[in-house]
């Protein structure tokens, strides 16, 4: 359902000083001795071997030189692995489990305590949603599944949202940190928190002036302004499920929900009966739905057919389109679409006043606006 390329990181230590050349000294628990292990230099296009060493009596230790600061990754196997970032000449003390390089603990830099800081945060919404889905796994197969699953959507809603206040938080009140590239993952996609990821290249740039991860955050924050949240929803017209042409343009005094979805989209389509619910509360205070499918054509001769079929089926009375192209469609680049569901809410004057809202957010959003 993705076709975004992801580089997960876990938790990263940072640092300055004014030697070229930095050290990292390493114990690990539960390590085989002799086995060999590797520091290897991450870009955001690529991975560089930088040194390697076998452990000895559970210690190994690597040397490495950087003109700036940047992201490595200390690793056993291209599966277990730490992330971590050095400046140059930075003396690195790194602890960890063997079995678990991910789970480090790291000084040596100024920007460890923010990095103690912001896994402190991820660590608490991991033990809540972990809570979250015991609840839910007890109550499989009982009379209460529908209603503990329902309850449960609401609360991870909740702690998604307060999740996102604390890193906006974090981001805010450290405002220099380089760890703050990593804190911006947290927050979700960049054109759905341009504002912040704008203040986190701008307070970062001039620190770390030509850093190639900086540069890379700002190169798609300027790509996906004009469909941020703030921006005109650039106007398109496209054809419905009979042929004829319909333009964004035409509901200009109108609030609208954009979605994109497919027929082959199992999230698209495990969504659509709370859209369905909330297009009929909210339709005749003055909500318009477009959904605009991905089916595609191109790769399947029944993409047509099925796209009209998920609409009966899934009881989607608001305007459907489709230029039955995928994410090859223009329409995708317009907006900048790589993943479904993918949705922007409209206001009358055709601002983007949200996206990606979904669930109990987007109901809270409708009764923002409406109620």
């Amino acid at each position: 359902m993705m076709r975004l390329f992801f580089i997960s990181i876990a938790i990263f230590t940072l640092a300055s000083c004014t030697d070229d050349r930095g050290t990292i000294n390493g114990t690990l628990t539960n390590a085989e001795n002799d086995s060999w292990i590797y520091l290897e230099k991450i870009s955001p296009t690529d991975v560089i071997k930088v040194d390697s060493c076998k452990i000895d009596n559970s210690t190994f230790s690597f040397n490495y030189s950087s003109d700036s600061i940047n992201f490595f990754r200390i690793s056993l196997s291209n599966e277990n692995y730490a992330l971590i970032a050095f400046n140059k000449g930075d003396t690195i003390e790194f602890k960890a489990n063997a079995t678990t390089l991910v789970d480090y603990e790291a000084i040596g830099s100024d920007e460890v305590e923010g990095n103690t800081l912001l896994l402190n945060i991820i660590r608490r919404l991991k033990q809540n949603t972990d809570s979250l889905s015991l609840i839910y796994q007890k109550s499989i197969g009982t009379d209460e599944e529908e209603l503990v699953l329902n309850s449960i959507r609401i609360q991870y809603d909740e702690l998604l949202e307060n999740h996102k206040k604390n890193i906006e938080q974090f981001i805010d009140e450290n405002p220099t940190l380089f760890i703050n590239l990593i804190a911006g993952q947290q927050l979700g996609s960049i054109a759905d928190n341009i504002n912040y990821y704008k203040k986190i290249y701008t307070n970062l740039e001039s620190k770390y002036p030509n850093n190639l991860w900086i540069e890379n955050i700002k190169e798609n924050v300027l790509s996906l302004e004009k469909t941020a949240v703030g921006a005109i929803a650039p106007d398109f017209s496209i054809k419905d499920e009979n042929g004829k042409p319909f333009s964004l343009s035409s509901l200009r005094g109108t609030v609208v929900l954009l979605d994109f979805w497919a027929s082959w989209c199992v999230p698209c389509r495990k969504e659509n009966p709370m859209v369905v619910e909330l297009y009929k509360e909210y339709k005749p205070k003055g909500l318009e739905i477009i959904g605009i499918s991905l089916d595609d054509s191109t790769r399947n001769e029944s993409a047509k057919n099925e796209w009209l079929k998920a609409i009966n089926q899934d009881g989607l009375k608001w305007i459907q389109l489709s230029e039955l192209q995928g994410f090859e469609s223009p329409i995708c680049k317009e907006y900048g679409i790589e993943s479904i569901p993918s949705t922007f809410l409209i206001d009358e004057d055709g601002v983007i006043i949200g996206r990606n809202l979904r669930g109990t957010v987007l109901r809270n959003k409708l009764i923002e606006i409406f109620d």
